[in-house]
């Protein structure tokens, strides 16, 4: 065969291609043109490699895992799209909108995205671990978690890649950094009481009511709560479509989420519910637990010692619970600050046989779900987990690939096997050998 240093092309005769079992008149379908090394198409690739650990540039205090994890969407912190992942095995993961996939490809429509992955929703991810003394207010092992690629079914294609390149890297160094801005701004919402048995007292409107909380220190002390922030056997109570004096009855015995408020003018009430949970509890929301602060209590719960803090994360939340405060206001700005319960249309549950039939009436198993023995263990933290067997550095690398081919179009000009055209005929038609050569 000619080097590609040869200027001189030789023309040469067709050469037939025939067999025994076809017509002469199918002499022409394949025809060898000329003869001659096709030119080099060069192409640029991109490729995920495995940094081996002698190798590795950069600060040692990350380590990534190429194995996918399983978890939930626990809740969104702001509407730019931060909000945060709960694994069994690794705790709390912070993620963005940003490093959602949908359809194959990074989701460019967070609205879209967000709808799709309500709280609560599964997801698959996967995960870098980032450890160093700047997490110490984020865990007592000082280590944050971090999904670098989010999505719900078919792991795709070219995830690991686009995860690990350079452009998704920055941003979620930018991500981690504005969570940090928040961790060291105090923003988020600490919850004073987790969790704690409350009794509904009375409804002071169709919508607001006051539970009563028995405080070992305090004695008895009233929670305002508000009917947008009450589960009933883990459903909203609109979803039973009557009011909330029928669906949340006085005398019900609930678990709440409570902030410490005080409102001026106001009498008795040093709580604001921020969740009430009547029967078995959803997965979602559940407060958050960091280092430090000035502490929460939570009976319920098997906390780490020392100084530890539930908190909400959703910033939003805080102005939705001082719109209900000012609610409150307006109710009890004509009886200078003292609290009138309305009893028209209020149900009541006295004894454990009327509990049994309103929790009947809603539709809920009868014996419920098996309380777990003593204290339960705290989930939503950032958990120092060991990697060792699956981690792994990577990068991105651009590489430039060299080939050859004749059956190519761009190699027709200098030579090369050109096939015509062919009319197809039914299976009836052919014979068994021009079949077999097809197939």
């Amino acid at each position: 065969m000619p080097s590609d240093s040869d200027d001189e092309v030789e023309m040469m005769s067709d050469v037939e291609l025939s067999s025994d079992e076809e017509e002469s008149d199918e002499k022409d379908d394949v025809s060898l043109i000329v003869l001659k090394r096709p030119p080099a198409v060069v192409r640029t690739v991109q490729d995920v490699e495995v940094v081996e650990p002698g190798k590795r540039q950069g600060r040692g205090s990350a380590t990534f895992s190429a194995k996918e994890k399983l978890g939930y969407v626990k809740e969104y912190i702001e509407q730019e799209g931060l909000g945060m992942l709960l694994s069994k095995e690794l705790g709390l993961v912070l993620f963005h909108l940003d490093t959602v996939w949908m359809d194959g490809s990074t989701s460019k429509d967070k609205r879209r995205a967000k709808e799709r992955l309500a709280p609560g929703s599964e997801v698959c991810f996967l995960v870098r671990s980032f450890q160093g003394e700047e997490y110490k207010d984020l865990s007592e092992d000082k280590v944050v978690h971090q999904a670098v690629a989010v999505w719900f079914g078919i792991k795709p294609d070219t995830v690991l890649k686009v995860a690990m390149g350079e452009e998704n890297t920055r941003r979620l160094e930018e991500h981690r950094k504005t969570f940090m801005l928040y961790i060291r701004g105090e923003v988020f919402m600490r919850v004073s009481l987790v969790r704690v048995q409350a009794e509904v007292a009375g409804y002071l409107t169709d919508d607001l009511g006051i539970l009563e909380y028995k405080d070992d220190d305090r004695g008895k002390v009233n929670i305002l709560f508000h009917t947008d922030h009450v589960k009933v056997f883990k459903k909203d109570i609109r979803h039973y479509k009557k009011p909330a004096k029928k669906v949340l009855p006085v005398g019900c015995l609930v678990s709440t989420d409570a902030r410490s408020i005080h409102i001026s003018g106001v009498r008795n009430i040093q709580y604001q519910a921020i969740l009430v949970l009547a029967g078995d509890w959803p997965i979602t929301p559940h407060p958050t637990l960091f280092p430090g602060g000035k502490g929460s209590k939570a009976p319920k719960y098997d906390v780490p010692k020392g100084d530890f803090t539930f908190y909400y994360l959703e910033l939003a939340l805080d102005s939705r619970l001082k719109r209900k405060v000012d609610q409150l206001k307006e109710v009890l700005a004509g009886s200078k600050g003292n609290i009138t319960y309305d009893w028209r249309g209020v149900e009541y549950i006295r004894n454990k046989d009327q509990f049994l039939d309103w929790k009947e009436s809603m539709g809920a198993r009868m014996g419920g779900s098996r309380k777990p023995p003593g204290p339960r263990e705290v989930m939503d933290i950032f958990k120092s987990v060991t990697m060792v067997e699956e981690e792994v550095a990577v990068k991105v690398v651009a590489r430039e690939v060299e080939n050859r081919t004749w059956y190519s179009p761009e190699a027709w000009e200098h030579g090369g096997l050109k096939l015509k055209e062919e009319v197809k005929q039914e299976n009836d038609g052919e014979t068994p050998a021009k079949r077999a050569r097809r197939e």
